[in-house]
């Protein structure tokens, strides 16, 4: 099979549909599992055992599950019990609970490195236990896990392209419609590969950055 230049310019629009889902996707399911991780991470330290336990129970289950399993299990055994939400929605709120669970680790491990002596010094100074989280924990465990956190959203957005298979348009969802139609599988999938890289190159500078900065 030999590339054909027409037929790249022909489905090009389309990629570009899917580069605008994955990116959108890639957003607000980032959003829900950052702060979502957090917050977890910090239930987790302030719970009672058996509050850490359910938390723990949950995080294993986001983690040890494969996400197409959850994505197929909220897309067509849900609306079996009566709860019917579109394509959408579910792929990025399963994205964002998965990525919840990887991230409340990265939190929890930076959280253990902060010295106790800054606990004693809060606690010294009068600090109140919600601002003490607000103003002196919250900040460091941010900054100790940045680098790790920007490593998962982009495992994040390359986990996107599973996503086409619950019918989300996402890039790889948009190569595999091109290549079904027209029967050529050149094109579209190495179209999506150069997409896939030439998107990731942001996230492996910001990345590079950072480990500089924090070395």
């Amino acid at each position: 099979m030999t590339w054909d230049w027409s037929y790249v310019l022909q489905i090009l629009p389309e990629l570009m549909v899917g580069v605008c889902y994955t990116v959108l996707v890639t957003l607000a399911s980032s959003a829900i599992a950052l702060t979502g991780g957090l917050l977890l991470a910090i239930l987790e330290s302030v719970s009672t055992k058996f509050g850490r336990a359910f938390v723990r129970f949950w995080l294993e289950l986001a983690r040890g599950v494969p996400a197409l399993v959850l994505l197929y299990f909220a897309f067509y055994v849900l609306p079996e019990v009566g709860v019917t939400l579109p394509a959408m929605p579910i792929g990025i709120g399963v994205l964002g609970i998965v990525y919840a669970a990887y991230s409340s680790e990265v939190y929890r491990g930076s959280l253990i490195t902060i010295p106790a002596e800054l606990r004693d010094a809060c606690v010294a100074l009068n600090l109140s236990p919600y601002v003490t989280w607000q103003r002196v924990l919250v900040p460091l465990m941010i900054k100790r896990s940045a680098p790790a956190l920007l490593n998962y959203v982009l495992g994040l957005f390359r986990h996107t392209a599973v996503l086409f298979a619950i019918g989300i348009p996402v890039l790889m969802g948009e190569a595999m419609v091109a290549a079904d139609q027209s029967f050529r599988y050149l094109e579209p999938f190495t179209l999506a590969g150069v997409i896939y890289l030439g998107m990731n190159l942001p996230f492996l500078y910001l990345l590079s950055r950072f480990k500089v900065k924090y070395a």
